[in-house]
């Protein structure tokens, strides 16, 4: 296993601080990774003989289902430690409750009232440990008229705004790729059982903190705030496609094919636009003279200039075209495929990349620290296997209680 270099010898930042994840999806699982990755001790509790939902989920090698072996459960549960536990049986349930004893936090995503109903309810949690901070996940948050309905990444997507945002303006929304929405409730997520622990540490008591999923991309990053905030000063509420800074003044943005891939071209004012003609009609002056200083082009204009800067991006190559743009202090970058980055001098030459070897994958590689900092992020473990370190768990906890 190679060392994962963004972190010195010692105790992680987070070493000492003890998380239950009894969440079974991407939200959950990512807020408690940024735990257990800064050196928390983060049990998974899985369903016996099921494992989490991610567990089902690929991509897998060689396209072959395997629990253990879906690239997504690998990715989230790095750095923590499984335990099955069947919850709604008594004496699993104890097993939980002697855990939640000595956890600093617990982060669940059930249905709103699930957790009630199998007698673990925040009540039952707060009287075995005062100081525990319960992070609930769920699609629409524990109350309300909503609170029963169940949501998939799209529904959240059109009900928290970033679709209303995303696309053309004359054609219809468009949802953000992969499982970026659960990502960004888990990121809150994780975000909020941080200040949940701060506020531990400053008046001693738990809380119980819920994240409606619809609510953290209404209110989240992405430029919905500023949309809100101005639509509520000017009462107009601004259409798809013209709502980002670039869509003013001199506007070019979008992905080019080159002649080994894409580049993707982001000229968001007149600066960049004239550095763009010059550096693509350095040896056509008449091409210079046409378009240098348009504020706009339209019609047979812009059909003439997007014909001319296809055929310049298709003469070239990404990396070079990249490079070239960069010296002229145009923003414009390539598309690498996965192989380019894992190979690419800048990355390697940082360690952005960690291996970690699996029983059943065999040597993975992983994305290294999303930040530097000493003490910080480190790759122990790769993610367990389902029930891996139940017996262990198990031990531990009796010796506790006997001591008790």
């Amino acid at each position: 296993m190679s060392a994962d270099t963004s972190a010195t010898a010692g105790p992680q930042a987070l070493a000492g601080l003890r998380v239950l994840d009894l969440s079974r999806w991407v939200a959950g699982e990512y807020a408690t990774k940024l735990f257990a990755d800064f050196g928390a001790d983060v049990v998974k509790v899985e369903k016996p003989g099921e494992g989490s939902l991610t567990r089902r989920w690929g991509p897998f090698p060689s396209d072959v289902p395997d629990p253990e072996a879906s690239a997504l459960f690998l990715h989230l549960n790095t750095n923590k430690r499984s335990l099955a536990l069947d919850l709604r049986d008594a004496v699993d349930r104890e097993v939980l409750l002697g855990l939640v004893e000595t956890a600093d936090a617990l982060v669940e995503s059930f249905r709103p009232g699930h957790l009630e109903s199998l007698g673990l309810g925040p009540d039952v949690l707060h009287a075995r440990n005062p100081r525990l901070v319960v992070t609930r996940i769920s699609a629409f948050g524990q109350d309300g008229p909503y609170r029963d309905r169940e949501a998939t990444g799209i529904v959240l997507q059109a009900a928290g705004g970033p679709m209303n945002a995303t696309g053309a303006a004359d054609r219809a929304p468009l949802r953000k790729p992969g499982l970026l929405e659960h990502y960004t409730i888990g990121r809150t997520a994780g975000e909020a059982t941080m200040a949940g622990l701060f506020g531990v540490r400053r008046n001693g008591v738990g809380s119980v903190i819920d994240v409606s999923g619809q609510e953290v991309l209404l209110s989240g990053a992405d430029r919905r705030a500023s949309y809100l905030l101005s639509a509520a000063y000017s009462g107009m509420v601004a259409p798809r496609g013209v709502r980002s800074p670039h869509r003013h003044g001199a506007t070019f943005t979008g992905p080019f094919r080159t002649n080994d891939g894409f580049v993707m071209i982001y000229v968001t004012n007149q600066v960049f636009w004239n550095r763009l003609v010059d550096l693509a009609g350095e040896d056509d002056p008449q091409f210079r003279e046409r378009f240098h200083g348009r504020q706009t082009v339209a019609g047979q204009d812009r059909d003439d200039f997007m014909t001319y800067i296809t055929d310049w991006c298709l003469a070239n190559s990404k990396m070079d075209l990249m490079e070239r743009c960069e010296a002229a202090r145009i923003p414009v970058t390539a598309f690498m495929e996965i192989p380019e980055l894992l190979a690419h001098d800048h990355f390697r030459g940082r360690g952005a990349f960690v291996e970690v070897d699996h029983p059943v994958v065999g040597t993975l590689t992983y994305t290294g620290a999303p930040w530097r900092m000493r003490h910080g992020h480190a790759m122990r473990t790769a993610a367990p296997l389902l029930d891996q370190h139940g017996a262990q768990i198990r031990e531990q906890n009796k010796k506790k209680t006997r001591k008790t």
